[in-house]
């Protein structure tokens, strides 16, 4: 009885390891085909470079996680998801990097995403509309800016205020360290430094009710001092 029951289990392991052989060596497992979900934004040939070095590789043996971690690491792509689509296509969701301004140089836009990275408008498949950056320095060569807390704390609230309120400013101007949003058909809004940025969007919501409410014809509202908002009517 121990001797049959030897031979199913030397029977079982030799299955497997024949089983695992095959599947890491069988030709229709190779990965022949790459494809993409998710990318809009973002010319799609720069990230899909980056995952052609699987093709031709097992589509069973490769590591989910080393895959993913390597593409996270794109400055195009938020995050990335790889999926096996047996017997031989490889498909990765992706969620790309968000953009969030534009600024002008040499009469081309560029683009710049929530973490700083800067993108050629070549790079993306469409014009995009975002606000505008004026007065701002940014370097030449320059690929990451790395923003201080002040300002990821005004982009934080920024991206609030016009997720909420649909009011996307035309142009943000820097002029000495203080910050104006300006618009097309509305008034200026001014910022002043960027400090108390939080107290400062929810100040502008009142004032905004108020505005409304009362049909005021504004020139432009100074929240800088937060506190002690200013607004300014038209003659």
């Amino acid at each position: 009885m121990k001797n049959k029951l030897g031979i199913v289990v030397i029977l079982i392991v030799l299955i497997f390891v024949s089983a695992s052989i095959y599947a890491y060596f069988a030709p229709e497992l190779k990965i022949k085909t790459i494809k993409l979900k998710g990318v809009n934004t973002f010319d799609e040939n720069l990230i899909i470079s980056f995952a052609e070095e699987y093709i031709g590789k097992n589509i069973i043996y490769l590591k989910s996680e080393k895959i993913e971690q390597k593409l996270n690491n794109l400055k195009y792509i938020s995050n990335a998801d790889f999926k096996r689509k047996l017997p031989n296509t490889a498909l990765f969701n992706i969620n790309e990097s968000e953009l969030f301004f534009r600024f002008i140089k040499d009469q081309k836009y560029y683009y710049i995403d929530k973490k700083g990275y800067i993108y050629p408008s070549s790079e993306l498949q469409r014009k995009i509309i975002l606000p505008v950056l004026k007065g701002f320095e940014i370097e030449d060569n320059t690929e990451r800016i790395r923003f201080n807390s002040d300002m990821k704390e005004f982009i934080h609230n920024l991206d609030q205020y016009i997720t909420l309120k649909s009011d996307v400013p035309k142009e943000i101007l820097f002029n000495n360290q203080n910050v104006t949003l300006r618009y097309d058909d509305k008034y200026d809004i001014i910022l002043g430094e960027l400090e108390n940025t939080s107290e400062k969007f929810r100040v502008l919501d009142n004032i905004n009710e108020q505005i409304e409410q009362e049909e005021y014809e504004v020139k432009y509202v100074d929240i800088s001092i937060y506190n002690k908002p200013v607004l300014k009517l038209k003659q």
